[in-house]
C-alpha cells in the first residue's frame, strides 16, 4: 500500500500563510505539531502577535526580573527574524497589561520592536497598554515618536490605553500618505489640536475612531493633571467615510464624502455636533444627546432632506422632543432605544425594512406607521415594571399589519413602593386584578418571544403570561428565567413549531414540560 503524501506542507508559502489567517489563533499554533514545514511558516507567519500574558501565563502583573529578560528577548528574537531574512510583517499586535513600574522598563525595547517591524513592510500597528487613570503621571505613559512607525506602508493604526503622542507629531514633514485607518482609545495628546494636526498628516484617512482620549490640563499646577478631549474639528479630508467619535464635547465635521457618523456623548456633560455639510451620509448613530437641546425642532424634522442619502438611523439614550415624525422614502433601518422622552412616534418610511424598539421606563409611547414596506421586520425589547403589562397588549397593538412584529423580548423589574400603589390603584379601577380582564382588542402574531428576566413572585407572573400570551401563538419561545414561574397551563397551550438547539434559551414543549412537571 502506497504511503500517503502529504501535498498540503508542500504547497508554496504564500499558500500556506493565506490558509493560517483563516485560521482560528489556537488553531493555527496547533498546526506546528503537523511538520518541520508548517512550524517554520508559523515562525515567519506575517501576522505577528506579541502578548506579555500569553509568555508568562498566571504570573502576578509584577514580574521578576528575569522573567522580563526573558520576554524582551523573546520578542527581540522574533521580530530579528523578520528583519534578518527580509521578510514582510502586514500586522503587528502588541499588548502589554503590566503594572507602570514593569512596562517604563520596557519603554526603550518597545521603542526597538516597532523600529524592527516598520522596517518589514509594516500594514497595520495594534498596540495596547492598561487604561490611563486621571490620577497617574504622565511619566507612566508611553512616548509614542512619528520615527519610530513612520513607514511609508503603514495602513491602519489602532492605539489603546497609556500612549502618549510626542510633539513631533505636529511637524509639517511627518507625512503618513498610505495610512487609512485610525483608531484611539484613551491615549493621550498635550493639548487640544494635536490630534487635529496629527489627521492632517494623514491625507489618505478614510476612517476616524477617537474613543475618550485624553489631553493634558496646562492650567492646572502639580503632575498636570489630564481631562476628557473638549473639542475636535476635521475639515478638508476629501477620501474621510466614517467617524466614530465618543467622549468629545463639541464636535465639527465637514468632510464632503462621509458617509457613517457615530457619537457618542458623555452624558455628564454639555455636548454639540454639526455635521451640516456631510451631505454624503448614509448612516447616523447619536448617543447620549440631549437633541431638544443641541437641535432645534426644525433640524430634526429636515433631517432627511439635509442628508437625502440616510439610510440608518440609531438614537441611543437620547433626550428627544415629546412628539417626533419620521418621514423618509430613503430609510431602511432605524434604531430608538431608551429615548424615554418619546410620547408620541409618528412614523412614514415606505421602504423601511428594520425597526428595532428597546425601552426601559414606565410609560409606553404611541407609535404609528404611516407607511411601510412589506418587508418591514419590527423587534421590540421592553424592560418594565410588572404593573405597566397590563396596557402591552394595547401598545403591541399599534404594529398593524400583525406580521411586522418579528420578536418581542420582555424583561420584568419587581416593582418598588411607588409602584406598587400603582399597580393596587389599578386594581380598584377594574375591582380586581387587570390582568384577568379579557382584551377586547385582536392580538398580533409574535414570531418569537423572549423573555429574559421576572422579579415578580409566581402567581402575578402566570396570570400575565395566561392572559396576554395566550393567543399570541409565537413560532419559538426563549425563556431566560426560573421555570418555576412559568404557568404549566401556559405552556401545553402554546404551540412551539421551531427552536434553535444551539441557544440553550431557546426550548421545546418536551423539555419545558419536563422542568415543569412539578407545577400544580
Amino acid at each position: 500500500m502506497d504511503e500517503k503524501i502529504d501535498r498540503i506542507s508542500a504547497l508554496p508559502e504564500t499558500i500556506l500563510n493565506s490558509i493560517l489567517s483563516r485560521l482560528p489563533k489556537k488553531d493555527a499554533i496547533k498546526t506546528s505539531v503537523l511538520s518541520k514545514t508548517w512550524r517554520e511558516i508559523l515562525s515567519t507567519f506575517p501576522i505577528l502577535c506579541i502578548c506579555d500574558r500569553e509568555f508568562i501565563g498566571r504570573f502576578s502583573k509584577r514580574m521578576a526580573d528575569q522573567q522580563i529578560k526573558a520576554f524582551l528577548d523573546h520578542g527581540k528574537e522574533r521580530l530579528l527574524k523578520f528583519s534578518d531574512q527580509s521578510l514582510e510583517i502586514k500586522e503587528f499586535k502588541l499588548k502589554l497589561s503590566l503594572t507602570c513600574f514593569d512596562l517604563q522598563r520596557m519603554y526603550p525595547d518597545v521603542d526597538s520592536w516597532l523600529k524592527l517591524a516598520s522596517g518589514c513592510g509594516l500594514q497595520t500597528l495594534k498596540l495596547s497598554l492598561p487604561t490611563l487613570k486621571k490620577g497617574d503621571q504622565y511619566l507612566c505613559c508611553y512616548v509614542l515618536h512619528p520615527y519610530v512607525i513612520e513607514a511609508r506602508s503603514l495602513k491602519k493604526l489602532v492605539l489603546t490605553g497609556r500612549i502618549k503622542f510626542d510633539q513631533e507629531f505636529l511637524n509639517p514633514s511627518i507625512k503618513f500618505s498610505s495610512l487609512r485607518v485610525l483608531s484611539l482609545c484613551r491615549v493621550l495628546f498635550d493639548n487640544e489640536g494635536a490630534i487635529v494636526d496629527f489627521i492632517s498628516h494623514c491625507p489618505s484617512i478614510e476612517h476616524v475612531t477617537l474613543k475618550w482620549c485624553y489631553v493634558y490640563n496646562s492650567s492646572s499646577a502639580g503632575d498636570k493633571p489630564i481631562s476628557y478631549l473638549k473639542s475636535l474639528s476635521m475639515q478638508g479630508l476629501q477620501k474621510l467615510k466614517g467617524v466614530d467619535i465618543q467622549g468629545v464635547q463639541k464636535v465639527h465635521i465637514d468632510a464632503p464624502n462621509v458617509e457613517k457618523i457615530y457619537y457618542a456623548a458623555d452624558s455628564y456633560e454639555p455636548s454639540k455636533i454639526n455635521f451640516d455639510n456631510c451631505g454624503n451620509l448614509r448612516a447616523l448613530t447619536l448617543m447620549n444627546i440631549k437633541i431638544d437641546l443641541v437641535f432645534s425642532d426644525m433640524w430634526f424634522l429636515n433631517l432627511f432632506s439635509k442628508f437625502p442619502f440616510l439610510e440608518s438611523l440609531e438614537l441611543v439614550e437620547c433626550f428627544m422632543f415629546e412628539r417626533i415624525n419620521i418621514s423618509s422614502a430613503q430609510l431602511k433601518t432605524l434604531v430608538l432605544s431608551n429615548c424615554s422622552t418619546m410620547e408620541k412616534i409618528e412614523i412614514d418610511t415606505p421602504n423601511l425594512v428594520s425597526f428595532r424598539y428597546y425601552f426601559a421606563g414606565d410609560e409606553l409611547p404611541s407609535i404609528t406607521f404611516l407607511q411601510c414596506s412589506s418587508q418591514l421586520e419590527v423587534n421590540v425589547q421592553l424592560n418594565v415594571i410588572h404593573p405597566c403589562l397590563y396596557r402591552l397588549g394595547e401598545f403591541v397593538e399599534q404594529f398593524k399589519p400583525q406580521e411586522f412584529l418579528t420578536s418581542l423580548s420582555l424583561s420584568i423589574r419587581s416593582c418598588g413602593p411607588r409602584d406598587e400603589n400603582f399597580y393596587y390603584y389599578q386594581f380598584r379601577i377594574y375591582g380586581g386584578d387587570p390582568y384577568k380582564v379579557s382584551p377586547t382588542f385582536p392580538l398580533p402574531i409574535i414570531k418569537h418571544l423572549v423573555i429574559r428576566s421576572v422579579q415578580e413572585d409566581k402567581s402575578k407572573y402566570s396570570l400575565l403570561v395566561n392572559r396576554l400570551f395566550h393567543s399570541w401563538w409565537p413560532e419559538t419561545i426563549s425563556l431566560s428565567l426560573n421555570p418555576s414561574h412559568c404557568s404549566k397551563e401556559f405552556i401545553e397551550d402554546v404551540k412551539v413549531t421551531s427552536s434553535v438547539k444551539n441557544d440553550v434559551n431557546v426550548v421545546d414543549v418536551v423539555h419545558l414540560r419536563s422542568l415543569l412537571g412539578g407545577l400544580s
